[in-house]
């Protein structure tokens, strides 16, 4: 019942978007530097180049999440995904120039004024249509919602959020009455603008033809009660109007499944849809692959970070080795690079890092800020303890304190534990209950849906970390 093609539908605009983009650099590089007489034999007698080069260009923007809903607009994502898909294309294009006897698929020259041609178009016309063409009323995802209640008016604040694109219009709350089935019995005539619509079960799929709605949610308090609706709108769905509950809505907009709705029933549909079985072993070598490469990058960093961390403090160590829990409950040693002030936890024991933490040195914070006291943690993932991406590992004292006090907390022992992972890139650093209960709701979606594109996705946001310092936002 929780479908996301009518977001699909709004997004294919973006590669239309790419691949019109594409086409028109692709042409202007051959005038350029063929003319326009021989544009035609050349584009054929290279066809092969051309296709290699317009299909990796939009694999990239896919597997680093460019088409899908934007819940969360940023320049630099954009950039990002840009330069990679750029490096991609390149790379493909000579392993196939490699793989057929170093034949030119493309030449140099052209390649080049393509891909420069191809920047400058993407990025602007992508820029106009977020900022136009999505904001536009042809465009408007039209939202019905039922319910009159705190949920259904939280619903309406995550899909009207200025961070959706295409923008969101809630056009009516429906309040459901008549016979048993009256759900919502308190309605007020308006809520904060927006009509509330008295009508019954059987008239209420005519009411959304009506209206040309693209989207109908349940958000009654009650949960069941949103299942009893089902059989009434399963004809809509056929019909193109676009059916999710709150917890699709949240999955889907906010990239976190909340805990408030979660119940044994949703924590087995977790389990049974992660596609984790399937693609682990593909995984751990991804894994060894990008941590030998980035390892091999990080090496000089980390020559320059352990000695600074001596001459800064030479009586103290360069590395912090701490106890973790790691997939199933089992026990590892992580190594850090050293933040704190040796011996920071002789009186407190094992508690979370505060805001502006007198423990931690002044060349600690920077290195906390751009997550390089991570790089060590590379070791962790060459001997298996750790993945590239995934939940971030806890220790043992503070996660059988939080299991006590988090319902489901334990599920996050069900994947590895990651250098980064969707709760850091989305949510800021956290040191209280709550915060690792908000955290929590981005671990449970990232088992749910992990996949190659959606790491992918995790790693170039991390980049951002790296080079930026830029944390994620409570909230949106």
């Amino acid at each position: 019942m929780f479908s996301r093609s009518h977001l699909q539908g709004f997004a294919i605009w973006i590669p239309l978007i790419d691949l019109i983009a594409l086409i028109i650099s692709s042409v202007i590089a051959v005038i350029i530097r063929i003319g326009r007489q021989d544009m035609p034999d050349y584009v054929y007698a290279h066809i092969d180049g051309w296709l290699i080069f317009l299909i990796s260009i939009i694999l990239a923007n896919y597997l680093a999440g460019s088409y899908r809903i934007q819940y969360s607009f940023s320049r630099f994502n954009l950039v990002v995904t840009w330069i990679f898909s750029l490096i991609f294309s390149i790379l493909v294009l000579s392993v196939f120039s490699y793989a057929w006897l170093f034949k030119v698929l493309l030449g140099r020259g052209i390649l080049l004024l393509s891909i420069a041609c191809y920047s400058i178009l993407s990025l602007a016309l992508k820029m106009l249509a977020y900022r136009t063409l999505f904001t536009k009323n042809f465009l408007l995802c039209r939202t019905v919602i039922m319910g009159v209640g705190p949920r259904a008016q939280e619903v309406r604040n995550i899909i009207e959020n200025e961070f959706v694109l295409p923008v969101h219009k809630v056009i009516t709350f429906v309040n459901i009455t008549g016979g048993e089935r009256q759900f919502d019995f308190d309605n007020p005539g308006v809520i904060d603008g927006v009509a509330v619509l008295n009508c019954t079960l059987e008239t209420f799929e005519e009411i959304v033809r009506n209206m040309r709605a693209d989207l109908v949610v349940t958000a009654f308090q009650d949960r069941d009660k949103n299942r009893t609706l089902y059989s009434f709108l399963r004809h809509l769905r056929f019909e193109g109007v676009e059916v999710l509950d709150a917890f699709g809505v949240n999955e889907t907009y906010l990239g976190k499944t909340p805990l408030d709705l979660v119940d044994e029933e949703a924590m087995t549909r977790v389990a049974v849809e992660s596609r984790l079985p399937v693609i682990r072993r593909y995984k751990r070598i991804s894994d060894m692959f990008i941590s030998i490469l980035f390892g091999l990058i990080w090496v000089p960093f980390g020559l320059v970070i352990a000695c600074l961390i001596k001459l800064i403090e030479p009586h103290s160590p360069v590395f912090y080795v701490q106890s973790r829990i790691g997939q199933f409950g089992h026990i590892f040693k992580m190594c850090k690079f050293r933040t704190m002030h040796e011996g920071a936890e002789n009186h407190t024991g094992p508690v979370w890092s505060i805001k502006d933490d007198p423990r931690i040195t002044r060349f600690g914070r920077v290195l906390r800020k751009f997550r390089l006291d991570e790089i060590p943690q590379f070791i962790n993932v060459l001997r298996g303890e750790m993945s590239i991406v995934g939940p971030r590992p806890e220790r043992p004292e503070l996660h059988a304190e939080l299991e006590k006090r988090i319902p489901f907390f334990g599920e996050r022992l069900d994947v590895m534990p990651g250098l980064t992972g969707w709760a850091q890139v989305r949510y800021p650093y956290g040191n209280t209950v709550e915060d690792a209960i908000r955290k929590l709701e981005y671990d449970i979606y990232y088992i749910k849906y992990l996949s190659f594109s959606l790491d992918l996705q995790i790693i170039l946001r991390t980049i951002g970390i790296v080079f930026f310092g830029m944390e994620g936002k409570k909230g949106i």
